[in-house]
């Protein structure tokens, strides 16, 4: 040497070697992670040379699967890494030209975790150009591959065993199957004996397909009633849901449409207005002569017989039954695309509609206001009622013609409001005796099914949609007499708002059909749902949906009038499993809502823990078990799924820290799942975790 350096920092010996690509030509081979300083990207302007790619390291690649595409290949590889892409025509060969040395590393690397997906053909570092004869034979050679397998884009994850070794949320072992539970029909065949009065007001035995709906709101559920100001009112209205019905009522609980009746009769007769002797409604047309009230000439086509006999002679006109009859119009189905009005909701498919157009308007509450006059004044039943007789029912303020269907508990009798269709349960309090005239009025609800909408348990946005079309708007009735069902004896009808035109049918299925989310959506958690349980208190019924976890003193437990709601829900979980939800495989993460299988049923459940064998852990809210289910069993929680959770659990207080097998084979067998136990007391503490107290326990336990 003949200078000696004297600086040696920036002396590389093997600079030169790295930077000789013709010394770092590695074929079909992964070499080392060798990383070449990175050429500057060029212009979004500039045209790519092709012949330029030569220069640079490429795969050559043959795809395994289907559905593979340019785009594909740039995501899977990654966009820093991929410089160009090069399709042969006619072929299932991809060459992928990379940037450097670095990114052909991390393109073999992405391969090696993924082989069932492509497979590599051949490996070049660059440097090198390529000459037609080897292009052709490349060509050739892709063209000669035979066609690939048709297999899926994704192959599904192997279920391979469960790993309970690393989980630390303890699952259940017994493997109960969740409880069903059958509602009980409202009235049954029994009813319908010859000559008994079901049989007579309902021959078609309409209400023999009739269930209860709205148990929910009766154990608490929902907020019942909602209070707002109308502009036309000095006093604050309150709306109130009940049963399927909207009414209203001012804010001292006097009926909003017969508050304050007698003042304000004294105030009207005071200005100079009398009741019409035909309909009692309020007029101020009157005879010259004889000075006798009337509305207009359907009042005076009643009266005028009688009028012109007694006119002049100072006799009143009197209106008997058959008078009354004359002035109300037939009731029945309103005709084929007649304007309509909701009275009230019977099922998620079933509406009681009643003609909206003025002579039916008027009628309808000619009837109303008959019934409120006639049962003011009714007397009390003195004997418990029968299926099929009509009474007078009261309740806060209101006073409706009511049919009894069933009189099994005499502390809680169920009847149909028969001039709107809500059916309710009440006590016997409530109930009066109903005069034969009255009784025999005409009933101007019809029921009606809802083409194309399931039945299905009501959520609550399904049942605030159904309050909200209730009231003052008008719809058209359009149906067909050969979808008359007659298993239901109702006629099968599409109804159509006027004001928005728009149909009613659609409207409630879209609102009740839940939508699969996407996987890169964020889920809900538990508190998405409300959650109703037993109120604390002494002797209490309860249903036992899981008793997996006595070993540890705990049991889950619905009310008992609720048990039958988790099966009625059951059925939208089902239909959104099989039929909606798309999705191969899905994770639930942790503490979030998602549909499962539990032993060939799709209920919903949260997820606990997650420990990477493809079992997650998940609890069903719905019963109380927890078990490992595969990924390919679980399907993304939708919104429109806002059933609220009925199943608490609860702490067994009195039962000793550790538990024989012994003792929990007797408590498993006295709190079986689905049986019906009765507690001594519901207690409740700050945290709003429940216990229950109940002393036979330790009986079993010695």
């Amino acid at each position: 040497m003949d200078v000696l350096l004297k600086d040696w920092s920036n002396w590389n010996p093997m600079a030169m070697e790295y930077r000789n690509e013709g010394s770092t030509d590695y074929v079909d081979s992964f070499g080392q992670n060798v990383v070449e300083k990175a050429r500057a990207p060029m212009g979004k302007k500039k045209a790519v040379d092709k012949n330029a790619n030569t220069e640079y390291p490429y795969l050559v690649l043959k795809k395994k699967v289907m559905h593979i595409n340019k785009c594909a290949l740039i995501n899977f590889f990654g966009r820093k890494h991929v410089r160009n892409i090069d399709i042969p025509p006619n072929s299932d060969c991809f060459v992928v030209y990379f940037n450097d040395l670095g990114s052909l590393e991390s393109a073999h690397s992405t391969l090696e975790a993924f082989p069932q997906l492509l497979q590599v053909q051949r490996s070049h570092c660059g440097g090198q150009k390529k000459t037609r004869y080897e292009k052709m034979s490349m060509q050739r050679a892709a063209n000669s591959v035979p066609e690939p397998a048709k297999l899926p884009a994704m192959i599904p994850t192997h279920r391979g065993p469960v790993d309970t070794q690393t989980r630390t949320i303890h699952v259940s072992c017994n493997g109960n199957e969740h409880p069903e539970f059958l509602a009980v029909p409202i009235v049954d065949s029994t009813c319908y004996k010859s000559g008994s009065l079901m049989a007579i007001r309902d021959a078609k035995k309409r209400f023999l397909n009739v269930k209860f709906e709205f148990n929910l709101e009766r154990h608490g559920a929902y907020v019942l009633e909602k209070e707002f100001k109308e502009e036309t009112s000095s006093k604050p209205v309150i709306q109130q849901m009940r049963s399927g019905r909207q009414l209203y009522k001012d804010s001292t609980g006097v009926d909003a449409g017969h508050s304050s009746v007698d003042d304000a009769d004294e105030m009207i007769i005071m200005s100079g207005y009398k009741r019409c002797v035909a309909c009692k409604d309020y007029t101020s047309t009157v005879c010259k002569i004889c000075d006798m009230p009337f509305c207009d000439a359907l009042c005076w086509s009643i009266v005028s017989e009688q009028h012109d006999k007694k006119c002049g002679t100072g006799q009143s006109v009197a209106i008997d039954d058959e008078n009354l009859k004359k002035l109300l119009p037939k009731a029945g189905l309103p005709p084929r695309r007649s304007k309509v009005k909701i009275t009230a909701f019977e099922q998620s498919n079933v509406v009681y509609v009643r003609p909206a157009d003025i002579l039916s308007e008027v009628a309808y509450y000619r009837v109303l206001t008959e019934v409120w006059m006639q049962g003011k004044k009714a007397p009390k039943l003195d004997q418990l009622p029968v299926c099929g007789q009509i009474v007078i029912y009261k309740f806060e303020a209101q006073i409706v013609r009511a049919m009894v269907l069933n009189v099994d508990n005499p502390k809680d009798i169920c009847v149909v409001c028969i001039d709107f269709g809500s059916v309710e349960y009440t006590a016997p309090g409530n109930l009066y005796q109903c005069s034969a005239t009255v009784a025999d009025l005409p009933l101007y609800a019809t029921p009606v099914k809802l083409r194309g909408v399931p039945r299905r348990a009501l959520t609550p946005h399904l049942r605030e949609a159904m309050y909200a079309v209730q009231g003052s708007l008008v719809f058209e009735l359009r149906y067909h007499k050969r979808e008359y069902d007659y298993d239901n004896h109702m006629q099968t009808a599409v109804l159509i708002d006027l004001e928005k035109n728009r149909g009613l049918n659609s409207f409630f299925k879209k609102v009740m059909t839940p939508v699969e989310p996407g996987l890169q959506e964020r889920g809900f958690n538990e508190d998405f749902l409300p959650h109703v349980a037993a109120p604390p208190g002494k002797n209490i019924d309860l249903i036992v949906t899981d008793n997996s976890f006595l070993k540890y003193g705990i049991i889950h437990c619905t009310p008992a009038g609720l048990a039958v709601e988790i099966t009625k829900m059951q059925r939208a979980f089902q239909d959104y499993g099989e039929k909606i939800a798309k999705a191969e495989t899905y994770a639930a993460p942790k503490g979030e809502l998602c549909i499962a299988k539990y032993m060939g049923k799709w209920c919903r459940g949260v997820s606990l823990e997650l420990v990477g064998d493809g079992y997650p852990s998940i609890l069903f809210v719905d019963y109380g078990n927890i078990a490992p289910i595969h990924v390919t069993d679980i399907r993304a929680y939708p919104e429109q799924l806002t059933y609220p959770v009925l199943t608490t659990e609860y702490d067994l207080i009195g039962l000793p820290e550790e538990l024989t097998d012994a003792q929990v084979q007797r408590l498993e067998k006295h709190l079986q799942v689905g049986a019906r136990v009765t507690c001594d007391e519901i207690v409740k503490n700050q945290e709003n975790n429940y216990s229950l107290r109940m002393e036979n326990l330790q009986k079993l336990l010695k």
